[in-house]
């Protein structure tokens, strides 16, 4: 049994009170009221599903991330050696439309299945928690690869990361609380704990090639020292952490770590907001060779990857319930959806209720449909889910290792003027310029801006550590380093381009005198 964690939510949150103009009234029925077994609607304003315009949908899915590209140079090579053939000419398709696929799920208007999410539900007003198949899913996901450590939690449906991270702020923060935050790192977290009028101090980062992230020496001298180092700020509030493959830095906290993290938000009393959009997406270490897709296939079992390769939560060393978790499906299904859930404390998730019935009412029907029976009428619930995860994750280690392998065979590397962290987990590398290590900080600043206009001339898009500091003049001395990402590639050429553009860039920058 946990303690309470009331002491925590903001005072805006717990002042807010759910309750709908069409609940029945609120004081006691008269003596000898009984509900009628089978009311009849004429209260809510929503549509009877006779009105949708839509009376079914399929859905085609891929096998495997880029099958469509490999089906494509297939179908060329077809059309080259068939050229006569009508059968390969139907394969096609018309005018562009999809082929006739044996991979599709078909949404109808109603279906008896508790785990299917119809047309007649998903396009109609929800709950702001979520429709009830894909709440459960979330539940049996987080159970089956982030069981919570105590038994008083529950999850919400979001719009979204951005959504989750907007409503965990609203949630514990007050105007004037301090909210500790990685000094480089998803900076609209920054806007969402402005809004709540809450004030963000950075915590620094340690930029050693195995690090864990966070400068755990620096955090606990700033934490136990605070009313010296601090003297006009209350104590924390919260931690906002990107554990698992941290935007921008790529760093990942191993379990221990986080451990002593932990221990510290109990000392300190803090809430710990987890935020892992990429935590899934797992990476094995770079093995210094080219990689090529057989030395990179991988014949992990989905208990072997929850057990040996997925980094354990904060989640599941939270006995106080003081971890807010926020996932979101964008990484792994489509940022489109605009998707996502938070796994807190029950008393946290009724705030967080509460505030959704402000702000945005809940998740889109539609998006909460594509998902929920995409996992369930297809993939087959949660091991399914997860399945599809694993062929992720080994075509974003092909990725990693193509990127890295292109650095270490450039000459900027081999003469040490640039170095690479080998993430363990999602789509960053930090990709570091080690000859402005130790130089003055406005010097860095200024060297880093006119390598940057290098890079851009050598036709290469990155983004500057600076772009991404809570206080740039905090972070200055750490702000030699471009985020690297290899996700939008179109395919493994472009990365392998990318990489030797941005390294020969950086080579001619040096040889130029550090000059644009």
């Amino acid at each position: 049994m946990t303690k309470s964690v009331d002491h925590l939510i903001s005072e805006r949150a717990k002042s807010r009170v759910s309750s709908h103009f069409t609940s029945a009234p609120s004081e006691a029925p008269p003596s000898g009221f009984k509900p009628h077994p089978k009311p009849l609607l004429l209260s809510y304003g929503t549509p009877n599903n006779g009105f949708f315009p839509i009376d079914s949908l399929d859905i085609n899915l891929v096998h495997y991330p880029f099958e469509h590209q490999d089906k494509k140079e297939a179908r060329g090579e077809s059309l080259k050696r068939l050229a006569a053939s009508s059968s390969n000419s139907a394969s096609n398709g018309k005018n562009g439309k999809a082929e006739s696929y044996d991979n599709s799920v078909e949404v109808v208007r109603h279906t008896q299945d508790p785990s299917i999410v119809d047309l007649s539900t998903g396009l109609q007003y929800a709950n702001v928690e979520g429709h009830k198949p894909l709440l459960q899913f979330t539940k049996d996901f987080i159970k089956r690869t982030h069981n919570p450590a105590h038994d008083q939690w529950e999850s919400i449906l979001t719009t979204g990361a951005s959504d989750g991270l907007n409503k965990a702020c609203d949630a514990v923060l007050n105007p004037g609380d301090v909210v500790l935050i990685e000094e480089f790192t998803f900076l609209p977290f920054v806007r969402f704990s402005d809004h709540a009028q809450a004030i963000p101090v950075p915590v620094k980062i340690d930029f050693s090639n195995e690090s864990n992230g966070i400068d755990l020496g620096y955090l606990r001298e700033l934490l136990d020292n605070w009313h010296d180092l601090k003297p006009n700020l209350p104590k924390p509030k919260a931690l906002y952490t990107i554990a698992t493959g941290q935007n921008p830095t790529g760093y990942t906290q191993t379990v221990e770590f986080r451990k002593q993290v932990y221990e510290l938000a109990e000392k300190h009393d803090f809430i710990i907001i987890e935020d892992d959009p990429y935590g899934y997406l797992t990476l094995p270490k770079y093995q210094h060779q080219r990689p090529t897709n057989d030395s990179v296939k991988s014949d992990v079992t989905i208990d072997d990857y929850i057990a040996n390769h997925l980094t354990p939560s904060y989640l599941e060393l939270d006995t106080t319930g003081r971890v807010i978790r926020v996932e979101t499906f964008s990484k792994l299904f489509a940022p489109g959806l605009r998707l996502g859930f938070i796994i807190a404390h029950a008393s946290i998730i009724k705030a967080i209720k509460n505030y959704g019935e402000v702000v945005n009412r809940g998740a889109s029907g539609l998006s909460q449909l594509a998902v929920n029976n995409v996992v369930y009428g297809k993939l087959g619930g949660v091991d399914g889910w997860i399945g599809w995860i694993l062929k992720m994750r080994q075509r974003y280690s092909l990725r990693k290792d193509l990127l890295l392998h292109t650095i270490y065979q450039s000459e900027a590397y081999k003469q040490g003027l640039v170095d690479v962290i080998d993430p363990k987990a999602g789509m960053f590398v930090t990709f570091k310029i080690k000859f402005l290590d130790a130089r003055p900080e406005n010097e860095i600043v200024a060297k880093m801006k006119q390598a940057l206009w290098k890079v851009i001339n050598f036709g290469v898009a990155v983004v500057p550590g600076s772009n991404m500091a809570v206080d740039s003049k905090f972070s200055a001395a750490r702000s030699n380093f471009f985020r690297l990402c290899y996700a939008p590639a179109n395919d493994d050429a472009e990365i392998v381009e990318s990489g030797k553009r941005l390294t020969d860039a950086i080579l001619d920058f040096y040889n130029n005198g550090e000059k644009f």
